[in-house]
């Protein structure tokens, strides 16, 4: 077991005035303004979760960090120095505070919420009283001074006796209304400054975790229990994991870093992917747009969901479902052996929606679900790839195929002369093309008219 002592400072969201965090709070009144600065939920995850945790400035949500972080056998008393044993803070835990060996200063020491304490963080130690929150509510500014001070009416000159509680008092002679300057306000609400508290920290579990989360012979119980850990690698196998519980896993793939592995899971439920589609997270929709195993359902709702993407019909958060991913769902569905006709052929009107338009031609034309107007239409391309692979599709009309054997494109013409299902007039025609591959093509069809082979071999109309 190691100390990581941890001096984390930033600014005020709302005045830019020092921001000293001081204790793992999820938000924190400014002393200077005493706006209130929400940290966010996955705020301390993004900053102190990684296995490497280093010194560093963050930038994070607009906001600049700046992060000191020291590996010490045990934490450090922030009054006197001195060390504080590991084995007596744990001890101490359920007290809530340790004392000094030193100075006898007791020092906080709290367990941190569950993914800490799973990935190996058992306790913090010495954090700022004043910046941790009381049953849950904001964390607010240091408490006023019980005594009173007298301060001077700054406009009669009446004595008034103030204790902290406002910033504006009221004078009781004058009934003007004085400022408190920024003396006497500190001498009520102390300016914090940044020192540093300690995460205890065992840096064997991480490894040890990762080994257990990826063995399928893990118990269901202990890898919910893993699904929750700070280091994306173990859930990610707990993800992937086939003894993973499919309430589990239903909730890891909200979890964009894992959502991949959690939705090719054997495991995971078919059944919600319908639902899951409707709730229009970028990464879900990604996912089973290409799973070849997703249910027609689903397939429908990610087109729903594009399609109101596309009509500025979206409700949710814009930034999380941009173009580009309107592009990767489209092209799931477009190479997805599972999508049926109509995803098809909305993709292709989807597409042409968008101001960048993917490249999904060639795609949709290969697909053996492909409606026969949309093939028709796609006859008409300008790449010949498209219509190369219209002219093998065994779902193009014959009137298609008539067409596109006449197409300028050679290779077109000789992916119309393997088919079997032409007309014979329209081999036979092929069987003179111009191009020597057009040629053979046709002749080698089992369907060539046999006596017109004998009749261009030996002479004859």
């Amino acid at each position: 077991m190691r100390a990581i002592a941890i001096q984390l400072r930033t600014e005020c969201s709302a005045c830019g005035s020092p921001l000293p965090l001081n204790a793992m709070v999820p938000r924190l009144a400014c002393p200077a303004c005493s706006a209130v600065n929400d940290l966010g939920g996955d705020f301390w995850k993004e900053v102190l979760g990684d296995d490497g945790l280093s010194s560093a400035t963050i930038i994070m949500q607009g906001r600049e960090l700046s992060l000191d972080v020291d590996v010490r056998a045990n934490p450090a008393c922030a009054k006197c120095g001195a060390d504080i044993p590991i084995d007596a803070a744990l001890a101490a835990a359920d007290a809530g505070s340790v004392a000094c060996p030193g100075c006898g200063v007791r020092a906080l020491v709290r367990v941190p919420e569950g993914p800490w304490v799973v990935s190996g963080f058992p306790l913090l130690v010495g954090e700022d009283a004043l910046q941790l929150p009381a049953a849950g509510a904001t964390v607010g500014l240091p408490k006023a001074a019980s005594s009173p001070v007298a301060f001077n009416c700054p406009t009669c000159g009446g004595v008034l006796q103030v204790d902290g509680t406002a910033r504006v008092v009221k004078c009781q002679y004058c009934s003007g209304s004085a400022y408190l300057p920024d003396g006497l306000w500190h001498v009520f609400h102390p300016v914090p400054v940044t020192r540093p508290w300690y995460l205890l920290n065992d840096p064997q579990v991480r490894k040890a975790h990762r080994r257990v989360a990826r063995n399928d012979a893990t118990p269901p119980e202990r890898l919910e229990e893993l699904s929750h850990h700070l280091d994306q690698e173990v859930r990610e196998a707990v993800a992937a994991n086939p003894r993973t519980p499919a309430a589990t896993l239903r909730r890891l793939a909200a979890d964009d870093s894992v959502a991949s592995d959690a939705l090719q899971n054997p495991a995971f439920p078919r059944d919600v992917w319908p639902e899951l589609a409707a709730e229009g997270q970028p990464w879900v929709l990604t996912k089973i747009a290409s799973a070849p195993d997703a249910p027609p359902d689903a397939l429908r709702a990610i087109a729903q969901q594009v399609a109101a993407r596309l009509a500025d019909d979206w409700t949710g958060d814009e930034d999380a479902f941009d173009d580009s991913d309107v592009g990767d769902v489209l092209e799931g569905l477009a190479e997805n052996p599972a999508s049926p006709a109509e995803i098809l052929a909305q993709v292709w009107r989807l597409n042409a929606q968008r101001a960048d338009r993917g490249d999904y031609g060639e795609a949709l034309a290969r697909h053996a679900n492909a409606p026969a107007d949309l093939l028709a239409e796609l006859a008409t391309s300008g790449d010949d790839d498209v219509r190369e692979a219209v002219a093998a599709n065994p779902r193009t009309a014959p009137v298609v195929l008539e067409r596109l054997a006449a197409d300028a494109e050679s290779s077109v013409r000789e992916a119309v002369a393997k088919r079997t299902d032409l007309a014979p007039e329209t081999l036979k025609r092929l069987g003179k093309d111009e191009d020597y591959s057009v040629r053979e093509a046709a002749r080698a069809n089992p369907s060539y008219p046999r006596f017109s082979l004998f009749k261009s071999l030996f002479g004859g109309n």
